[in-house]
């Protein structure tokens, strides 16, 4: 995936620290990238859902960021597994609970999601906090931020400049707004300059049209699986969209397209895919 390509490989320390600046609301600098960036997959009809990539900020916070492009259904119950699963498994078999570091989740979905429709403002943030006291922070190693891509363009007053010219920069890096943002903020304008390299890429440009041909009959799959389901029943329903998702994978297959790109187009593992090739 380009998200990537551009933040999640080694040398993109700057970039990555720029957007989780603005993010996050204080200068992040000292980045470590993990090089297992993807969070093991537990369930093989799982694809687009995963972890796009990992890092540690200092030695006291990691960090987690998941581009979702697709409405997937119960995201929320979905990000507080992924957080648990990053969180729980940093502790070694004898470690002491003191060496768990605080531990951030980002979410940046290009759809509103429906529980945050009073806001907006296209980033918010969670913390756990007692209801009649706010300001008494006892749990401080969750913390949870959420940025809708479409509030960005509905609601563009209400969100900080400097994320604004990030957001963007995600769904439209050539625009006049990222360009004149690129003049004042160093990092946005090596992202800039870092995504020209990458478009250049013949590899990287397969991939992403594999992903967006993904995406796209994706979520007309999931719209018809559901509108069918409505009428059949959700365990037909679901039948239904599992078995498109197959059709999809053979039809790439049956284009010639190797494995090893309709893995880094799908989020699929190779076996995953071979099993569907033998089916």
């Amino acid at each position: 995936m380009v998200f990537q390509a551009l933040f999640g490989t080694k040398g993109s320390e700057r970039i990555l620290g720029g957007l989780l600046t603005e993010i996050l609301g204080y200068p992040v600098e000292n980045i470590s990238l993990e090089a297992n960036q993807n969070l093991v997959r537990e369930m093989p009809t799982e694809k687009l859902g995963i972890l796009d990539l990992r890092a540690n900020i200092g030695k006291d916070k990691t960090v987690n960021i998941e581009v979702q492009l697709i409405n997937q259904q119960n995201m929320q119950a979905r990000l507080l597994y992924y957080w648990s699963r990053i969180y729980g498994g940093q502790l070694k078999e004898g470690e002491d609970y003191d060496m768990l570091k605080k531990t951030i989740a980002v979410l940046i979905v290009n759809y509103e999601m429906p529980e945050l429709q009073e806001f907006k403002d296209s980033h918010t943030k969670w913390e756990l906090l007692e209801k009649r006291k706010p300001n008494v922070l006892v749990f401080k190693n969750i913390e949870i931020h959420i940025l809708e891509i479409p509030k960005l363009i509905k609601y563009s007053q209400e969100t900080e400049e400097r994320l604004g010219n990030w957001i963007e920069f995600l769904i439209k890096p050539e625009s006049e707004r990222v360009k004149m943002g690129a003049k004042k903020d160093k990092n946005l304008k090596e992202a800039v300059e870092k995504l020209e390299v990458i478009s250049g890429d013949e590899r990287m440009q397969r991939i992403a049209e594999l992903r967006l041909k993904y995406i796209l009959d994706e979520n007309t799959n999931i719209r018809t699986a559901r509108e069918q389901g409505r009428e059949e029943g959700r365990e037909e329903g679901i039948k239904i969209e599992q078995q498109r998702r197959i059709d999809i994978i053979k039809n790439l297959l049956r284009l010639k397209i190797p494995i090893e790109q309709i893995s880094e187009a799908t989020g699929l593992s190779k076996e995953e895919i071979e099993k569907i090739n033998l089916a």
